[in-house]
């Protein structure tokens, strides 16, 4: 006996289980931990649960007004009877006083935050007053990329030497190896094999005559890399869903995810294969050919070769779509009327094609590298390898991590309403939307902050790395919900999700992911620049002390990968800074002011927990107003 499922019943099943279940999932995940006695996770849930409780609501309301015929749809082409050029005049003009306001304060206010948020208002309204063809999208995209420059190019061109997460330095340090010598540096063996992206930003440095510098040459190629990535946004959200508002729209959503903002800024390895993978995607979802196939092992091939321990996490987000696929199967017939989409987007080739150069590549570069490479890759889901974020902040100061994670609250609310809108519908048209939308909800646990937290505080197993990649799913899925939400609204409705995608950007460049300079509310983390003050105050004591010396982790990465000079972090015993390991003791003292500092094994320490009573037992001989060094 066999059972099968229509098209039809399988949309109403699915519409069915996400409206009941939605509330159901948000209800158990915040008294779950609770019944484990973590209410800080339960707290931190918070960002989730509203939005999860708050769509299904939504998308009943739209519906039931529909089915009563109780409310006329706003039609978003009205919008075009306002002169697109008043939104871009006002745009241009906000955004020559975000470049003011970057020149003249030594740190970004706040109102640079309500600025942007404005500008990106304005964005919204360009989008839906743009008249149809190329020439409205080629306008419309610019202004998208024109304000995610200015969010990116605002801390890493403003600020003397951004960081990021501490690696940058490496990285800048490698490129100006190969530019000098050729080769990298013996203590950066893993990236031996792979060194396209230092070779690159090595070749635009030498390019532009050393006229800039090397980390400045780095942190700029990085963000026009990931302007470039809107555009191909925009043209994968329209072999996705053949309608340009929602392409458009889901460009808008982009240069508002936390990751995609941080990873323009953070000119690393890792950070490029966020674009290619957009690309790829591109390939895939394009008409099959024999031209498209090449180019989608080229992508392939491009990403192992710029950072092969992303392909991991590629290949899974590429497993879950493969596997979605298979599971909303539609005929081929449906499948050919559709959008680009006389193929699967991912088929059994594409994954085997991906191993093999994988492997192909491993074996070719060095055996040691493939053991190097799965031991690191381990390390990532285990928790050996460094992690890039602080659990001791979700367990301490939960209200302050919920605070910078309301981007995501929005983010999932317009992923989540799309997600219903759609599948209210029944006909066959642009079925890859069906199996990208189903793949984004399916990978919110992976990229969404939080959701794993539990199992990662449990069983030490590291999810962030899925973020990196996996943003181009939220954004197009998100898109289509916002484009849903003005259509299916009067204009009411229409002020109102004008109002929250303001509110949405506000909180995504102002929260301590992307805006460590000044954000709204503080984690329990580091800045993510050195001022120029501590730089030349690091150059100066480095060239006079040769003394062991002991500090904080990110003082040390510095002395480690840019001064080439050995430095101790500094360990806690038994609940106090030992600096008996180290003759002399760096203490950045500007950034102690604002933020604790990270000491050995990424536990930090607050102004008042350092033990100023022994440091005052050494000699005090160096003093910069901002860095001070006991001897």
């Amino acid at each position: 006996m066999t059972f099968a499922v229509s098209r039809e019943q399988l949309f109403a099943l699915t519409y069915a289980l996400m409206i009941y279940g939605l509330p159901v999932l948000a209800v158990v995940g915040i008294l779950t931990p609770l019944l484990l006695g973590l209410s800080n996770f339960s707290i931190l849930g918070i960002y989730l649960a509203v939005p999860m409780l708050l769509a299904p609501v939504v998308a009943r309301s739209f519906r039931r007004s529909t089915e009563k015929k109780t409310k006329t749809t706003f039609d978003p082409d009205s919008l075009r009877r306002l002169d697109w050029r008043i939104p871009s005049i006002l745009v241009h003009v906000l955004v020559a006083i975000l470049i003011s306001m970057t020149a003249a304060y030594a740190v970004r206010p706040t109102a640079f935050y309500f600025v942007f948020a404005a500008v990106y208002g304005l964005l919204f309204l360009l989008i839906l007053s743009s008249g149809p063809g190329a020439a409205r999208s080629g306008v419309a995209l610019y202004h998208c990329i024109l304000a995610l420059l200015v969010s990116i190019f605002s801390v890493t061109l403003n600020y003397d030497y951004f960081i990021g997460r501490t690696d940058l330095p490496a990285h800048v340090g490698m490129m100006l190896s190969i530019y000098e010598t050729g080769t990298m540096p013996e203590t950066w063996e893993l990236y031996e094999s792979f060194p396209l992206w230092h070779t690159y930003t090595a070749s635009s440095y030498a390019l532009l005559g050393e006229s800039i510098n090397p980390h400045t040459t780095m942190v700029l190629l990085s963000g026009l890399i990931f302007g470039a990535g809107v555009v191909m946004m925009y043209v994968l959200a329209r072999r996705v869903y053949p309608n340009e508002t929602v392409a458009l729209l889901s460009c808008l959503v982009l240069i508002a995810i936390p990751e995609y903002v941080f990873y323009g800024m953070y000119s690393i390895s890792r950070s490029i294969t966020s674009v290619l993978f957009i690309v790829l995607l591109f390939t895939l979802v394009s008409r099959a050919s024999v031209r498209m196939r090449l180019l989608s092992a080229l992508f392939v091939a491009a990403i192992v070769f710029y950072h092969t321990v992303s392909i991991p996490f590629v290949l899974v987000l590429l497993g879950i779509l493969f596997v979605v696929e298979r599971g909303y199967t539609v005929n081929q017939r449906s499948l050919e009327r559709g959008i680009g989409a006389e193929k699967y987007v991912v088929d059994g080739s594409v994954l085997l094609i991906a191993g093999a150069i994988t492997g192909i590549y491993w074996l070719y570069s060095a055996e040691s590298l493939a053991a190097l490479v799965i031991d690191y890759t381990v390390g990532i889901f285990v928790g050996t390898s460094p992690t890039e974020g602080a659990p001791g902040g979700v367990l301490q100061f939960p209200w302050h991590e919920l605070a910078n994670y309301l981007p995501y609250a929005f983010a999932l609310f317009f992923v989540l309403v799309g997600f219903l809108f759609w599948f209210e519908r029944t006909r066959d048209e642009a079925p890859l939307l069906t199996s990208f939308s189903v793949a984004t909800v399916l990978m919110i646990p992976l990229l969404f902050p939080g959701p794993t937290l539990l199992v990662e505080s449990l069983a030490g197993v590291n999810f962030t790395r899925f973020a990196h990649y996996g943003f181009v799913f939220l954004a197009l899925t998100a898109g289509y919900g916002l484009y849903e939400l003005v259509k299916r609204g009067g204009f009411k409705t229409f002020l109102v999700v004008l109002l929250l995608v303001s509110c949405f950007s506000f909180v995504a460049v102002s929260n301590d992911f992307v805006a460590s300079d000044n954000p709204l509310v503080e984690r329990e983390f580091y800045t993510y620049y050195h001022t120029e003050q501590e730089r030349e105050s690091f150059e100066q004591l480095d060239a006079v002390h040769r003394d062991e010396l002991g500090s904080d982790h990110v003082t040390c990465r510095y002395y480690e990968e840019v001064l080439q000079s050995e430095c101790e972090r500094l360990p806690i015993e038994d609940g106090s800074v030992d600096h008996g390991v180290a003759d002399g003791v760096l203490i950045r003292e500007g950034e102690l002011e604002q933020r604790p500092l990270q000491l050995a094994e990424s536990e930090y320490v607050y102004e008042d927990e350092l033990p100023w009573d022994e440091f005052s037992e050494r000699n005090r001989v160096y003093d910069s107003n901002s860095v001070v060094y006991y001897r």
